[in-house]
């Protein structure tokens, strides 16, 4: 098999698209599977907000840049410089909002167009590497993937890296010919590509390593020099910034569990069993999900066979292709998101690599099939597409479905309709808090970013202790007079309830909101000094909180 060949198309269709009516052809494919992508994220769409904190914490860098307050956490009482996020995303909401769009319909049909990007430069991608019939097989089944659709209306910087990576990956691949492209041009839309990857997410480091060495390989040392000149000073500017405010993402990635910091720091056995974990989580649950949105027996197995056929057609890649860009930023990749914290294990992390595993298990499964009936390679790869679409469907029926009810009960009124009730009573608290609460209030919550973006009163996580003594010393710091307790998941239970628990008279009740899953209650004067009096939370009394706990223009409940 000539050298580039991936196995799903024969050398006359490769060489079709030469001429003029290749080129429409190739048009009318990348037209194709886009407008099928955005059809589908469409009838997907869903504009119920996201649990995550991350969304708000967008929405609100954003903001802060729209106001000329720099690149803060207006979230936080003490409005730090951001050192978590990289800036490219929440400009590119900033300029969205500047256009009109608002949170948070408009700026999820903003991600959702950054979705449809990314499936039109991951065929670029894929029609460059193995031809148009390649590209238009392994691109139908990203554009219906269900966990691509879920992930293509999230508030959420995943899409527009995915995006950004492909057109990376474009524009150093080897053309199914052999050749790649060296002209200024490439070089600058790698330039550009690698940087808004970088600074879209910090998971675009893997993809500048791949990048410098692939042209290290080839001897590209002027081209090297010029992504590292652009590259290095953001980067290095990046880095100072990040450390001098002792944030990024570092201390949480050495954390045992970020979200029990009692557990201390892990260290090289803990780092073992984290990568198992996270193996097996990506194996059995999220690729599975990502590729036809199911569990089960079925969608495992062909997770797995699919991880099989991308291992052995990464090694056939190498020998037969040599180390592209590809294949170098898979293993980076894949090692780092193994190597994360498995709390933050999900599907938005497989979004950037699935075209990537799944062109790699394509050619091997390409170059299997051509060894023993070659004229049944396209044939192969049709039906494999479109089983795998096939297989798929019912997931996005299920979802389609869901967002129409979700889209009608919007219409109607009722933002929060699809959420669960505890996350309904989160998220309702949180928009009484806006009017309920004075303008200087600072809150303990679980999602202080989504509780500031409702209400506009500046929070806290809640100090993950038990300990009373303590949770009053960080309270004080911040001048915190609310907390919340919810039951969105285990962690105010575990913490913040057992702090209320054991020292009730250091609080007083505010509000229970809805079904009474989130409870805001006021922490009293000199609550550091009162004793402990263990009681059960369901049984303990609480007095009501003074008037000036609520703002002036707010009725009293």
């Amino acid at each position: 098999m000539p050298e580039g060949s991936s196995g799903l198309g024969s050398p006359a269709l490769e060489r079709v698209g030469r001429g003029a009516s290749g080129a429409w052809r190739d048009r009318a494919a990348l037209a194709g599977v886009v407008v099928f992508h955005l059809a589908l994220a469409l009838l997907v769409f869903d504009p119920t907000p996201n649990t995550g904190g991350d969304n708000a914490h967008y929405i609100t860098l954003a903001r802060a840049l729209l106001e000329g307050r720099g690149y803060v956490d207006l979230h936080d009482p003490a409005t730090p410089p951001h050192t978590l996020y990289p800036p490219v995303f929440p400009a590119l909401l900033a300029a969205a909002m500047l256009l009109g769009a608002k949170p948070w319909i408009g700026l999820k049909l903003v991600v959702v167009a950054f979705s449809a990007l990314a499936v039109g430069g991951t065929f670029l991608w894929l029609r460059r590497r193995g031809g148009t019939a390649f590209a238009l097989g392994v691109s139908a089944i990203v554009a219906a993937s269900p966990g691509v659709l879920d992930q293509s209306h999230w508030i959420l910087s995943d899409p527009p890296f995915w995006a950004f990576a492909m057109l990376a990956l474009w524009s150093l691949e080897r053309s199914a010919g052999g050749s790649r492209g060296h002209d200024g041009r490439r070089l600058a839309v790698l330039v550009l590509a690698v940087g808004l990857a970088w600074f879209t997410r910090s998971a675009g480091l893997p993809l500048v390593g791949a990048a410098a060495v692939c042209l290290a390989l080839e001897k590209r040392w002027r081209d090297l020099i010029v992504l590292a000149i652009v590259l290095g000073p953001l980067g290095a500017a990046w880095w100072l910034r990040s450390v001098s405010a002792s944030g990024g993402y570092v201390d949480q990635f050495w954390m045992v569990n970020p979200y029990a910091p009692e557990l201390g720091r892990a260290g090289i056995g803990d780092l073992v069993v984290r990568v198992g974990e996270n193996a097996r989580s990506y194996a059995e649950a999220h690729l599975p999900w990502m590729l036809v949105g199911a569990e089960g027996a079925l969608p495992v197995a062909l997770a797995l066979v699919v991880i099989a056929a991308a291992a052995i057609g990464w090694v056939r890649a190498l020998v037969v292709r040599g180390p592209g860009i590809a294949e170098l930023f898979a293993p980076l990749y894949l090692a780092m998101i193994l190597l994360w914290p498995a709390a933050w294990a999900g599907e938005r992390f497989v979004l950037p690599i699935l075209p990537v595993v799944l062109a790699f298990a394509a050619e091997a499964a390409g170059a299997g099939i051509a060894r023993i009936r070659p004229g049944a390679v396209r044939w192969a790869g049709v039906l494999a597409a479109a089983g795998i679409v096939a297989f798929a469907a019912p997931a996005v029926h299920a979802a389609a479905k869901f967002a129409a009810s979700c889209r009608a009960a919007v219409r109607g009124g009722d933002r929060y309709a699809c959420l669960s009730p505890r996350w309904a009573d989160f998220f309702g608290l949180a928009e009484w808090a806006g009017a309920g609460l004075p303008e200087d209030a600072v809150v303990f919550s679980r999602k202080p970013r989504i509780f500031h973006f409702l209400s506009g009163r500046k929070g806290r996580i809640f100090p993950m202790t038990r300990d009373p003594a303590e949770f009053f010393v960080r309270a004080e710091e911040i001048g915190a007079r609310y907390v919340v307790v919810d039951q969105v998941d285990a962690l105010s239970a575990t913490y913040v309830a057992e702090v209320v628990a054991r020292r009730p008279t250091a609080f007083c009740f505010l509000r229970a909101q809805g079904t009474g899953s989130a409870i805001l209650f006021g922490i009293l004067p000199g609550a550091a000094g009162i004793a402990d009096v263990p009681e059960r939370l369901d049984s303990a009394r609480f007095e009501r909180c003074p008037a000036d706990y609520v703002s002036s223009s707010s009725p009293r409940e």
